[in-house]
């Protein structure tokens, strides 16, 4: 079934799991809003969509965004914000908060509100952590007064706050955002620093309990387990209950070295050594000090404040945002179709196109939809890849990644299959994922050779995005690819790799970042896509000799990792330092502990193929 737009699938979800369209969207918009939402005639600004989406337990991570220019400019003022505050940037958040209120008039709109006393919030807190005495005090009865404000705008109570959630949550009557989690936190955290945190166990245990029976992302369900407890890990290290705060760490950081993820989980490190020592159980203190210590020197070493990633209010939402104007420019343009021919029977003339490719104007929301049919992108869709209206399938490609990713073939081949009987093939996003995927696992049995795969990589690839209209010669012509177009190219540049055309990998993964380094958006919000090329691109590079620009690629990509909150694939980057640094001739001072980072990060991470090889490198270079 091919997915229309979010609003249509939001439906989907919600009846599937019996949820009225009154529980669902009690507190963040009306229920005629919700009704037009889903029937795709509806916009959503992106905090709404994101609340409904995760009041089903669902993640909108997986969701690619394409964004009208205003969109993306509040999307941009709220990033901002968000950085400054995370950074203890305080005036520049003010300052950009206050542009983004003039520029956003919240109106009759409950979540524009709800967001508004958020950060007001958010600035009082850490106002308070530079202030001291009365002020600071002032300082976090702001912050209560506003992060209750904040809940009480989409969420409502009739009798005791605390109470009467635990008790809703557990009866499964109250489905809840994930920030709508965080002003909760936020709340009972300001409430800790105030003295008054007792009885708050109990609501922290039920907002765990929630997570682990309806988020099911484990991404997201890893980053706001390791929220929660760090203020429960807290509370039960207060109460000397050790053993209590040794379970819930070690299933919270089994979740996040899963999926490489950093938020929060130094101070829950910190923690679990310190109920260990209490039980005095030294090897798994030792263990996990190692590991606590290495991320902390990785921090240092790269000028990055663990602080950053250790806020309540920060999630590490890796999500892919498009410009409407850029790609609809982008698309005309390599089909060759002039204006005239793509507005006909959607616009009069050619300067209301103009003005949209541009940036200048945004397109009806029905007349976005034709322009986009008639130039064949799907509107929106899940993760950029795959079409489907099924979630499950949604995780199931996501566990395909993760075996791939980790060496477990014969495991990733089942699930492979399984995912080939269940989407429709005649989708080209789905052609390109599920044939990508297969004709790489071809190529590592030995059932086809180098050159065959290769081909076959590309001729997937060009379904569409044509490599010939990469960035070259100063100019882009193509717009920034999908992730199952980069997950393609990335394929077509390892096979070319390994058939000996490594200048060949080089020259087009050079000429891909160009077309990423020119785009007018920060490169965050293309994260998975310009990441894993730009991994690549410094083990090509570091393969070539060319040593200043393989480290250069890997300190900057290490430096962005620190700063997301998430290790994508950091031990690689160190592994490549580290043979930057052979091949160099310097010593222990210099490449061997870029060995020894990698080393750790990946038993960290749980890359055991990884891990085993470095792990013997280590050995040898111990005994030398």
């Amino acid at each position: 079934m091919k997915l229309e737009n979010a609003g249509k699938q939001i439906k989907i979800l919600r009846e599937k799991v019996k949820l009225s369209k009154n529980k669902l969207c009690n507190g963040l918009c009306s229920v005629q809003n919700l009704l037009l939402i889903e029937e795709g005639q509806g916009l959503a600004d992106m905090l709404l969509l994101v609340g409904l989406l995760e009041r089903l337990g669902k993640s909108a991570d997986r969701l690619t965004y394409i964004l009208t220019a205003e969109e993306y400019r509040r999307l941009v003022l709220r990033d901002k914000i968000e950085e400054a505050l995370r950074f203890g940037e305080i005036s520049e958040a003010r300052e950009t908060f206050e542009e983004y209120r003039k520029e956003n008039p919240p109106g009759k709109n409950k979540i524009l509100y709800m967001y508004e006393e958020r950060i007001c919030g958010i600035l009082a807190l850490e106002e308070y952590g530079k202030g001291a005495g009365a002020e600071a005090q002032n300082c976090l009865e702001t912050a209560a007064s506003r992060f209750m404000a904040a809940i009480k705008r989409t969420i409502s109570y009739k009798g005791e706050f605390g109470v009467e959630l635990t008790q809703k949550l557990d009866a499964g009557k109250k489905p809840l955002a994930m920030f709508e989690i965080e002003n909760i936190l936020l709340y009972l955290h300001v409430q800790w620093l105030m003295g008054k945190g007792d009885g708050q166990i109990g609501l922290l245990e039920a907002l765990y309990r929630y997570l682990e029976n309806n988020m099911q992302d484990d991404e997201l369900r890893g980053q706001y387990f390791a929220k929660v407890g760090m203020l429960l890990g807290a509370r039960y290290l207060e109460k000397e209950d050790y053993d209590a705060c040794v379970k819930l760490h070690e299933e919270i950081l089994s979740l996040n070295r899963e999926h490489g993820l950093l938020v929060c989980v130094l101070p829950i490190l910190e923690q679990i050594i310190t109920a260990y020592s209490k039980l005095h159980e030294i090897e798994k203190v030792k263990f996990y000090t190692l590991h606590k210590e290495n991320l902390e020197a990785i921090f240092r070493e790269f000028k990055v404040s663990p602080d950053c990633v250790n806020k309540l209010y920060y999630t590490c939402c890796l999500r892919q945002y498009f410009l409407e104007g850029e790609i609809i420019a982008a698309e005309r343009k390599w089909k060759g179709m002039l204006q005239e021919d793509l507005i006909e029977g959607i616009y009069q003339n050619t300067e209301n196109l103009s003005r949209i490719e541009t940036g200048k104007a945004n397109a009806d929301r029905k007349k976005f939809y034709q322009l986009m049919e008639r130039l064949g992108i799907d509107k929106t869709r899940y993760n950029g890849n795959l079409i489907t209206d099924e979630y499950q399938l949604l995780i199931l490609e996501q566990d395909i990644e993760n075996l791939l990713a980790k060496g477990q073939y014969e495991e990733a081949d089942h699930e492979l299959f399984v995912l080939e009987r269940y989407v429709d093939m005649g989708e080209e996003c789905n052609q390109q994922l599920v044939l990508g995927m297969k004709n790489m696992e071809m190529y590592r049995k030995g059932e086809i050779g180098v050159e065959k795969a290769a081909a076959r990589a590309k001729e997937l690839l060009e379904l569409t995005y044509h490599l010939d209209n990469v960035e070259k010669d100063g100019e882009r012509y193509r717009r920034i690819p999908f992730q199952n177009e980069m997950y393609l190219f990335n394929q077509l540049c390892i096979l070319l790799c390994r058939n000996r055309k490594l200048e060949e990998a080089i020259e087009i993964m050079a000429r891909m970042m160009r077309t990423y380094d020119v785009v007018k958006e920060d490169r965050k919000f293309h994260f998975r896509n310009v990441h894993l090329c730009a991994i690549n691109f410094c083990q090509y590079l570091e393969m070539a000799n060319r040593l200043d620009e393989a480290e250069k690629i890997a300190d900057m990509l290490i430096h962005e990792d620190l700063v997301s909150g998430k290790l994508v694939s950091m031990y690689r980057l160190f592994a490549s330092k580290f043979d930057v640094s052979e091949k160099r001739g310097q010593t222990m001072e210099g490449g061997d502990k870029w060995l020894w980072r990698a080393y750790l990060l990946s038993e960290w991470c749980g890359y055991e193929k990884d891990y085993e090889r470095l792990k013997e490198v280590v050995r040898r270079k111990q005994q030398e």
